[in-house]
């Protein structure tokens, strides 16, 4: 409370001088509160009352002064859900429910998975001195078959361990260097495409193998579609049609 409204001097203990809120300091600017969800019931309150009156009193005192802020608040999970399971106010939950933005997670925007995996592997490869500067296309198909629960950050943290594991001059990043706890998980995922015609039809086992023929020459002639298309002795139409079609993405974003 006294973070959010300030205090008093000699409001509680260990209040010796008089201090603003983060709310006084924010006035007719922003204030963004991130995991609103993980407020207490108390504070709920506290601030439903700020919102409808637009007055902070500060903690110990007896008078109340008008701020003028807009309150940004985030929610990994859904308030809606808290409110009806009565475990998040539900008058609060629609007086921040003006114009709410849904930020889709990583797992339901895979296009972008390589662009932001090559982004944090640059930027933790100059950080750690390492010559990594791209995934092979078996742990890039990988990632994007992950779930990552933990979104971006998850990504980050996964990339920074493969980033720390590899040796100083490798150049590109591989499953061999996955830690035990990863490297079981890639166990699970990797196609064994000997046994794939036990499980899938003839049609699935084909495209499956396209796609990683396709991967792999691109990845060879470094995601340059001309020579790829080249080696693979097909026009460079088709190879852009078979790859929209098999849904595989250069993971720098260029042709």
């Amino acid at each position: 409370e006294s973070e959010l409204f300030g205090h008093v001097k000699g409001a509680f203990t260990g209040a010796i001088a008089e201090r603003k809120g983060l709310l006084d300091e924010a006035p007719h600017g922003t204030f963004f509160m991130d995991e609103i969800a993980n407020l207490p019931m108390e504070m709920q309150s506290k601030l439903m009352r700020f919102l409808q009156e637009g007055e902070v009193r500060p903690v110990g005192s007896n008078k109340a002064h008008t701020v003028d802020v807009r309150i940004i608040s985030a929610s990994s999970r859904s308030l809606q859900q808290l409110a009806e399971a009565k475990k998040f106010r539900e008058d609060l939950f629609y007086r921040l429910h003006v114009y709410p933005i849904h930020v889709p997670s990583l797992h339901e925007r895979r296009a972008d998975l390589p662009l932001l995996a090559h982004h944090f592997l640059k930027k933790f490869a100059d950080e750690q001195q390492k010559k990594a500067q791209q995934f092979s296309p078996e742990l890039l198909e990988f990632l994007q078959q992950r779930k990552w629960p933990g979104n971006i950050r998850e990504l980050e943290n996964f990339v920074e361990r493969l980033v720390a594991l590899a040796p100083t001059d490798k150049a590109t990043l591989d499953h061999k260097i996955l830690p035990p706890d990863l490297a079981k998980e890639y166990k699970r995922f990797e196609p064994a495409l000997e046994d794939l015609h036990v499980t899938k039809a003839l049609s699935e086992c084909l495209e499956e193998y396209e796609r990683q023929l396709v991967r792999k020459m691109l990845h060879a002639h470094e995601w340059n579609q001309s020579r790829a298309a080249r080696a693979l002795k097909i026009p460079i139409a088709t190879l852009r049609y078979k790859m929209a079609k098999l849904g595989i993405v250069n993971p720098l974003g260029e042709c």
